[in-house]
């Protein structure tokens, strides 16, 4: 018997989304809270027992035994914490993943990110969270990989007024005209958070994050946005992302501004119903070999 506990983080929507040469892509921000799963492994003939609300985490291990060729094993996975669905935080991404790195852990198999990237694109559209950095993918068919370098020091404040929004019934919807139109606006975004990010430059991805969420509102309009975009720029903050497909709204902070920026913001918007103030850090998984703390990164 191999037990194994593993974290992935989840994400506060996405920094930049939008298409490129007309591949849809994103890059996520991946924030300091987790999924986090236990995977137990014992010698079996490649049953997987999941909790019932993780079909999608499920299919994806059963894709990774037949890839790997591994009906020896029975897989067993526990939740130890999660992330709130269909807001935005990447909850169902997170999972897969975790589950994917644990299990080649678990079974002395490497998983490369682009693998299990791949595998989990298998079971439904994903964000970029395989990669240590910050990463560029096309997430829904995974054409572009691209690793990014990691953060610079970030921080976001996630502010949602509730609400859900059904990714596999989002992703279902043909938007390519809109797409056309707002490609411009999406490749002048990329490009300028590629570069703030290659420089360590705030600035420059907050104005990419800002430029891509209020693109995004052609696309799944968010009525507090213009709002939350004043008050960013009334407390000096970086900019704004949002969950493009999702409810979550982020202003992207400077740490030695944070606390102080995050309860001005708070204390202009009554009706926000829920919210938390994260790091943004790198993606990829974390192996745990002590109890966690499921809310670090």
């Amino acid at each position: 018997m191999r037990k194994v506990i593993v974290a992935v983080p989840g994400a506060c929507g996405e920094l930049v989304q939008g298409t490129l040469d007309g591949v849809p892509c994103l890059v996520s921000c991946p924030i300091d809270r987790r999924a986090e799963l236990e995977l137990t492994t014992t010698p079996g003939e490649g049953r997987i027992t999941t909790p019932a609300t993780m079909p999608k985490t499920r299919r994806a291990l059963q894709l990774a035994l037949a890839a790997l060729g591994r009906w020896d094993v029975d897989v067993k996975v526990e939740r130890r914490c999660g992330l709130p669905e269909a807001k935005g935080y990447a909850s169902s991404t997170a999972d897969i993943l975790a589950a994917l790195f644990g299990l080649g852990r678990a079974l002395g198999e490497r998983i490369s990110p682009e693998w299990a990237t791949r595998l989990a694109l298998r079971v439904e559209p994903t964000d970029s969270l395989a990669w240590d950095g910050l990463a560029l993918l096309a997430h829904r068919d995974g054409k572009l990989m691209k690793p990014l370098e990691p953060p610079p020091p970030l921080c976001v404040l996630a502010l949602d007024w509730g609400g859900t929004v059904d990714t596999l019934e989002f992703n279902r919807v043909d938007r390519r005209a809109v797409l056309r139109h707002l490609a411009p606006l999406h490749r002048e975004a990329f490009a300028m958070l590629r570069a703030g990010i290659a420089l360590g430059d705030i600035e420059l991805i907050g104005r990419a994050a800002t430029l891509s969420a209020q693109a995004h509102q052609r696309i799944l309009f968010k009525p507090q946005l213009e709002a939350v975009v004043r008050l960013a720029k009334a407390v000096g903050a970086a900019g704004v992302c949002v969950a493009h497909s999702g409810t979550l709204i982020g202003v992207l902070l400077r740490p030695q501004d944070a606390t102080d920026a995050a309860a001005y913001i708070i204390s202009h918007l009554p009706d926000v119903s829920a919210y938390s103030l994260h790091r943004v850090i790198g993606g990829g998984p974390r192996y745990i070999e002590r109890e966690p703390l499921c809310s670090g990164g």
